[in-house]
């Protein structure tokens, strides 16, 4: 009777301990940081607005119609790990948590990084 008793809370603080664990910004509800997103993508090309971090490489904004609206700023030193200094930072018409970046003739769109 011991050993089931054992194994039975052997079992109970596994599951206790392996459903607490969590992901960077899970549970948040907030904008990520940018260690919390280079934790889950350490390839992320992403960049800092406003105290907000902003990552490409997400499919669908790729496919949505955004209409380029004012220029919001420009990339400086420190605030982007893949894009050069100077590049140009607009928002969008229809989204208010995606960003265009232009530099080089190139256009990129980052999304804001929020946690669940």
């Amino acid at each position: 009777m011991r050993v089931f008793i054992s194994i039975f809370l052997l079992f109970l603080f596994s599951s206790i301990l392996i459903g607490c664990v969590t992901s960077p910004g899970q549970n948040e509800g907030g904008v990520l940081n940018k260690e919390q997103v280079l934790k889950l993508n350490p390839d992320a090309d992403l960049f800092e607005f406003n105290g907000k971090v902003y990552s490409t490489g997400v499919n669908w904004i790729e496919e949505k119609e955004l209409t380029k609206g004012e220029q919001v700023g420009e990339i400086s030193e420190g605030m982007a790990n893949k894009l050069p200094l100077g590049a140009k930072i607009f928002e969008t018409n229809e989204s208010g948590v995606i960003l265009i970046v232009e530099y080089d003739g190139r256009q990129k769109r980052y999304l804001l990084q929020s946690g669940e």
